[in-house]
């Protein structure tokens, strides 16, 4: 099936926004931290492994590839401008990994979807000034892909091209941004619940053996090991499960509305109330400081409320719409558990869930609802209102600093 020419002029939009958000240097974002990254670790494109700043504790692949092109281009300005170029194949990527997995939706409709890409902040601010977000992007996606060859094939019970693909381009997710270790960890589970014990043995030595680049790294650059872990668990639940509720309340609304109506059913209520509860008391003891990250929500909810009032009620939302998904499948309440508990930190930012949790829910969470989402171009067309919006008070942000 052909592409429509207004699908192609919307790409073409989409790819030229980018570029013009690099002609005036436009921080979609709205913090400045993609620009102050790019500044800080300019040193580390310059001079790969030159690890003389206390700044940078990720591994330095991503810098590797970046100081490869400066090499190439040999210009700052035009090392942008080669990424700005790469960024724009990303919803491209995208579209052919719902291809892969939703060959019974329109093509068009999937082609329509993956634009979205261009309307996150973190994505467009990423593509101009270069970060780690955008190769973690592309490798996550190339791994996404092999996965879902392998899940297709069903050839679980030996070490294929697809099985030995989607590992090695998980490893280098993992060592351009290592939060998507966690993503790794899901993807061990379904090794150990599909595999035999040979095989899942195999697959488990032949992650070891793409980590041992990291150990060694680790060895000779030890602060790659800082975290900044927070005990304070309640904090990071709330946070998440808000942060998630911003990609799942605009989903769920369109399916209720236009599609099917949710029942809930008297365990849904019943967790309901318990959640309830529980964000009640985590409200008594909550103490996480907005002004660094958090979220939308908890900006959103400061900004217009001046409390914190709405900010809980969205991650009411959020663990009630999780628990849905759970219903579905066990393999969802792996993933689930794993993003909710893994975000423990002092500081969370949105963008570590843009657009990671778009191909979570669309790739790896097992459930009805994202196909029927995307067999109407309404349904498509209403989410990508949903954050244009979010991505001009992002801009709007930037301009007037109203979260400052």
């Amino acid at each position: 099936m052909k592409i429509t020419y207004v699908n192609k002029f919307l790409y073409l939009i989409g790819a030229l926004s980018l570029f013009v958000s690099f002609y005036f240097n436009i921080d979609s974002a709205g913090s400045g931290g993609f620009i102050s990254d790019f500044r800080i670790t300019w040193p580390l494109v310059e001079r790969p492994f030159n690890f003389h700043t206390d700044f940078d504790i990720k591994f330095p692949l991503h810098y590797l590839i970046a100081s490869l092109i400066y090499f190439l281009v040999g210009d700052k300005e035009l090392l942008r401008v080669t990424y700005c170029v790469i960024a724009i194949f990303a919803p491209f990527l995208f579209f052919v990994c719902l291809k892969k997995k939703y060959t019974y939706i329109n093509e068009n409709n999937l082609f329509l979807f993956s634009l979205i890409i261009f309307l996150l902040p973190s994505f467009r601010s990423a593509a101009i000034f270069p970060n780690t977000q955008i190769t973690g992007i592309f490798f996550f996606l190339i791994s996404l892909y092999f996965f879902l060859n392998w899940e297709i094939k069903k050839e679980f019970n030996h070490i294929n091209r697809d099985l030995f693909l989607l590992i090695f381009f998980m490893a280098l997710t993992v060592y351009v941004r290592q939060l998507y270790a966690m993503i790794f960890l899901y993807f061990v589970l379904v090794f150990f619940s599909k595999q035999n014990i040979k095989t899942f043995i195999q697959s488990c030595l032949l992650i070891a053996f793409f980590a041992l680049p990291g150990v060694i790294f680790v060895y000779f650059w030890p602060m790659i090991l800082k975290a900044t872990f927070d005990y304070k668990i309640y904090n990071s639940l709330l946070v998440n499960s808000s942060i998630i509720s911003f990609f799942l309340i605009p989903f769920f609304s369109i399916i209720y509305l236009f599609e099917e109506k949710i029942s809930f059913k008297k365990k849904e209520i019943f967790f309901l109330i318990l959640v309830t509860v529980f964000v009640l008391l985590c409200s008594n003891i909550f103490d996480y400081n907005y002004l660094l990250g958090g979220g939308f929500f908890i900006k959103l909810s400061k900004l217009i409320f001046g409390n914190l009032y709405f900010f809980y009620l969205t991650s009411i939302i959020g663990f009630l719409l999780l628990f849905i998904l759970c219903q579905e499948s066990h393999f969802n309440s792996l993933i689930i558990i794993i993003l909710l508990f893994s975000f423990s930190a002092y500081i969370i930012f949105m963008k570590y869930f843009e657009p990671m949790f778009i191909f979570i829910l669309f790739f790896l969470i097992k459930t009805k609802f994202t196909g029927l989402f995307l067999q109407n171009k309404r349904n498509i067309y209403l989410y990508h209102l949903y954050f244009l919006i979010y991505l001009t008070s992002g801009i709007t942000n930037s301009i007037f600093l109203l979260t400052k």
